[in-house]
Parts: C-alpha cells; sequence; structure tokens
C-alpha cells in the first residue's frame, strides 16, 4: 500500500488521538499529529512523529495548521481524523451555559472549521489516484445510549452524528468519504480532562446523589477496550478502499449498533436510570 499521509486533531498522552498516531507510524504512513500546545505534542516528536499546534476553535490556529500542513505533505493530505473533543459530566439542570457553548464550539464547530480549512488539501489528494480521500470523525455511543449527566456531551455527538451524514453526502462527488466513528468505551484520559467543575452547586435537585456524580461511580461497570485495540480495528477500516460510513467500535459499541434496529427507547429508560442511580434520587 503506498504510504498515507494522516493528519489527527486532538492529540495528547493516552488519549484516542495518541493510540490512532501510533498504529498509523508502525503501519508505515506519514503521520501528524496535532493538539493544543507543544507540551502536550513533545512525546510525539520524541517517537519521531511530526506535529502541529491546533486549536480546533480558532480560525487563526487552523489558518496556521494549513500552512503548516501543506509544507508537509505538499499539498496532499489523505485522511484528516477529527478527534478533538471535550467530555462533560453535569446534570443538565446544573450545566452552566458557558460550559455549554464550550462543548458545541469543540465537539461540533470543532469538526466543521477543521474540515473546511483542509478540504483544499484533501481534494487534490482524491485527485491524485489515490481512490479517494477521508474524513473521519469521532461520533460516540452516547450519541445512542444517552446516559444521564452527559446530556451536553451526548447532544454534541449527536450533532457530529448528523453533521457527518449531510457532510458525507456533499463531499462524495469531489472524492472525500467521510465516515463516523461510532466509538464506544476506550480506556483513555478523556474524563480526566472533562471541562467545568463536575461538582454539583448547592442546592441542587440531584443533592442525594452528590457522591454517585462527583464520584463518576457510573463509569465504574464501563465495557472498556485498550486504547492500542481499538485504534487497530479503526485503522483496519480506515485504509479499506470500500471504506464504511459509519464504523462501529469500542465498549459496547455492537449492543448500541444491535439497539439502533430496534425499538429500544422506552426499554432503555429504566435501565438508565436504575443504572446511573437516579432511582434512589430523593426529592429535596
Amino acid at each position: 500500500m503506498t504510504p498515507k499521509t494522516v493528519l489527527i486533531t486532538g492529540c495528547g498522552p493516552n488519549g484516542i488521538g495518541h493510540s490512532l498516531a501510533l498504529e498509523f507510524q508502525l503501519r508505515g504512513h506519514f503521520v501528524i499529529a496535532s493538539g493544543l500546545n507543544d507540551t502536550l505534542l513533545a512525546p510525539f516528536r520524541d517517537l519521531g512523529i511530526e506535529t502541529v499546534v491546533l486549536d480546533v476553535t480558532s480560525q487563526d490556529s487552523i489558518a496556521a495548521a494549513v500552512g503548516l500542513v501543506t509544507k508537509l505533505t505538499d499539498g496532499n493530505l489523505d485522511i484528516l481524523i477529527n478527534n478533538a473533543g471535550l467530555m462533560h459530566i453535569m446534570p443538565l439542570s446544573d450545566t452552566s451555559i458557558s460550559d455549554a457553548r464550550r462543548v458545541l464550539d469543540v465537539n461540533v464547530l470543532g469538526v466543521l472549521a477543521v474540515t473546511q480549512g483542509f478540504l483544499p488539501l484533501l481534494i487534490p489528494a482524491a485527485e491524485s489516484g489515490k481512490c479517494h480521500s477521508v474524513v473521519a470523525n469521532l461520533g460516540s455511543v452516547n450519541e445512542v445510549f444517552r446516559p444521564p449527566f452527559f446530556g451536553m456531551y451526548n447532544a454534541s455527538k449527536a450533532a457530529v452524528d448528523a453533521l457527518s451524514t449531510t457532510m458525507r453526502r456533499e463531499l462524495i462527488p469531489l472524492g472525500i468519504k467521510v465516515v463516523l466513528l461510532k466509538t464506544g468505551s476506550v480506556r483513555t484520559e478523556l474524563f480526566k480532562g472533562a471541562i467545568g467543575d463536575t461538582r454539583l452547586p448547592d442546592g441542587s435537585l440531584y443533592e442525594s446523589l452528590r457522591d454517585w456524580i462527583q464520584g463518576r461511580k457510573m463509569l465504574e461497570s464501563g465495557r472498556f477496550v485498550e486504547g492500542d485495540e481499538y485504534a487497530r480495528r479503526v485503522v483496519d477500516e480506515l485504509l479499506k478502499s470500500d471504506v464504511k460510513s459509519v464504523v462501529w467500535q469500542g465498549g459496547l459499541a455492537t449492543l448500541a449498533w444491535f439497539l439502533t434496529w430496534f425499538g429500544w427507547e422506552s426499554m432503555m429508560d429504566g435501565a438508565m436510570i436504575k443504572g446511573n442511580g437516579l432511582n434512589k434520587l430523593k426529592r429535596i
């Protein structure tokens, strides 16, 4: 296989971006890891991976990154992986609007802004006889399960789903395939980077569940897969000539796929209420 040029956003230590970058490099592809600052990217440079500082919420940062990547790739980008994202854990009634906007800015508008910025590099790659270029967007099975206390994260991933579907239909005539990575539980540091204060505010309607929410006990039963295992399976899919439009990988991904084919909405309500401690909620 001819080596591909690959750009991955949201790279940092022990994250999905890190695992994907290592897997692509292991297979002989030219990888560019991007992240918020040089400190986060230092481990990638130590491994011989090219790096670019990129804040997906800044048009100036995106423009600068496009310039650097253009030089590194001679203006041809085969695969763009929109991996940058924020986690947010808080009941919706206690979620600050500023935090909500931040989640949507990174998780949704960041995908759009970065894809727009790099289209001038993706189109030449598609026209160069390499069959097609690929945009892969990190989705989540949270968009299917919609667990309590992850409201804004769930909403952002539902938006990424819709965005990816529309993007796929608009870009395929240009030779660009858009893939939605429906990602299940992967052992990363995403939850450590959850934005905002995860402590419930005084007077919260969920005071009786304070220890449950702040201790993130809903994560204890998660069926996590290791990052390197997830990366191997995803890279296998992205390198196929007939790449699927939706790729399901990670813990509980198969269950989420199964549930999308059946009338599961009301059935899941009881499981989600009990599984997230809401059956123990006490009125204040």
